[in-house]
């Protein structure tokens, strides 16, 4: 009888697993039980990192050994992935399935059910329940953290609840850039940007794919939110320092500002902050940026109207100029609605939007749901304040972390 198939070196140990079934699939057919037995053995016991099944032959090699041995989880999940990447999903999901019942503290086996459960069986208490179980078994995987965080973002979980969870694990969360952002946004949406600022401050970030702008975008975000609570204070100086800093992009962001991205809702902050500092004359060339500025770069691709649009016609307020504005905000009143009807489309070229990129999106349902907060803005600004009102609870209901809504919600007074 051929030995069992075994490796000590490391660039193997992808391989090993399916090494071993296969050699003992070829002890099955030159009818050697005792080998494939053996063979059998060692492939259980084998490493799983790294092993990711590819060929159509694998799927007999698996079938055998799971022929051999129903009970077998590490075949179940390897002939899982396989199956799920030759679009064989509702089969792969069953093999995870058995996965899971063999083989209980499988971290991995949990976690692709959770996927498979939320993207092709729309079943998001499964893939819930799945993700828990995931963690429970590999509670210092802080990759399993992130997704799990980022479906209960996805099933409008209360952003208190899902920063309490971050912040049982601060270690873990500390270990990933993604992680941090999404804690520095939950610190800002539950009003405690203090807590977000010492991150967005001092952490190295590395841009990664489906994260662009998320970095700089709680940089801003925090600086912004400590500035309105300085100017509230009746600190002007100090509002006017955190604007002038939200409006740069640090290096240790890893990320700077698109040349065509709106910041009119910052130049109109600063704007502000140098009128109440008794800076007037500085803070007219401000309302002009904002109120003069065209268009947005967002998700990728340029648009006409965005949710800065707003501060744009806020802008041209402040400089008098009161029909203009209203102009501006029902000609965005009319791009909402507009945009509520239309099909939603990813751009060709937008291969990195980050809801994309685990958890199947409802572009059609986000695309509403920006259409709503634009119509808010508008009515508003319109003076429309029981409508704009009626729109932000409705968003926030849909979106519990939509936090420019619930931004306008708490600066409005609404």
């Amino acid at each position: 009888a051929a030995a069992p198939v075994t490796s000590t070196n490391p660039a193997d140990l992808g391989s090993a697993p399916l090494l071993a079934y296969t050699a003992a699939w070829i002890a099955g057919l030159s009818g050697d039980t005792t080998s494939r037995r053996r063979h059998l053995a060692v492939a259980r016991k084998a490493s799983p990192d790294h092993c990711f099944p590819a060929r159509l032959e694998e799927i007999l090699v698996l079938e055998s050994a799971l022929a051999a041995d129903p009970t077998d989880g590490r075949a179940a999940l390897y002939l899982g992935h396989l199956l799920y990447d030759r679009r064989r999903h509702a089969e792969a999901i069953e093999q995870w399935r058995a996965a899971t019942r063999h083989d209980p503290k499988n971290a991995v086996a949990w976690r692709c059910l959770g996927l498979g459960a939320f993207n092709i069986l729309g079943k998001p208490a499964l893939a819930r329940a799945a993700y828990e179980k995931a963690f429970a078994a590999a509670p210092a995987d802080a990759r399993l953290l992130y997704e799990r965080d980022q479906l209960w973002k996805r099933l409008g979980l209360a952003p208190s609840k899902r920063l309490r969870e971050l912040e049982k694990h601060a270690a873990l969360v500390a270990t990933r850039d993604d992680l941090c952002v999404e804690f520095c946004a939950l610190q800002n949406q539950t009003g405690r940007p203090e807590r977000a600022l010492p991150i967005v401050s001092t952490r190295h970030f590395q841009p990664w794919e489906g994260g662009e702008g998320q970095a700089l975008g709680q940089h801003v975000r925090t600086h912004q939110l400590l500035a309105r609570r300085s100017l509230a204070a009746g600190n002007a100086a100090e509002a006017v320092r955190l604007l002038e800093v939200a409006l740069s992009a640090p290096l240790s962001l890893g990320e700077a500002n698109h040349l065509l991205a709106n910041q009119s809702d910052l130049r109109l902050a600063l704007g502000d902050a140098l009128a109440a500092a008794g800076r007037r004359a500085n803070a007219l060339p401000q309302w002009r940026a904002a109120a003069e500025f065209k268009g947005d770069f967002q998700g990728m691709s340029v648009r006409a109207y965005s949710e800065i649009t707003y501060y744009s016609a806020l802008a041209l307020r402040r400089l008098g100029k009161k029909s203009a504005a209203d102009q501006l905000l029902r000609a965005l009143l009319a791009y909402a609605q507009t945009l509520a009807k239309t099909e939603a489309k990813i751009d060709y070229f937008a291969t990195s939007l980050p809801t994309m990129l685990l958890f199947d999106d409802d572009l059609q349902a986000r695309q509403l749901t920006t259409a709503l907060f634009l119509e808010a803005q508008a009515r508003l600004g319109l003076g429309q304040k029981a409508k704009g009102a009626a729109l932000l609870r409705t968003i926030l209901k849909r979106d519990p972390a939509h936090a420019l809504a619930a931004d306008l919600v708490g600066g409005a007074g609404l």
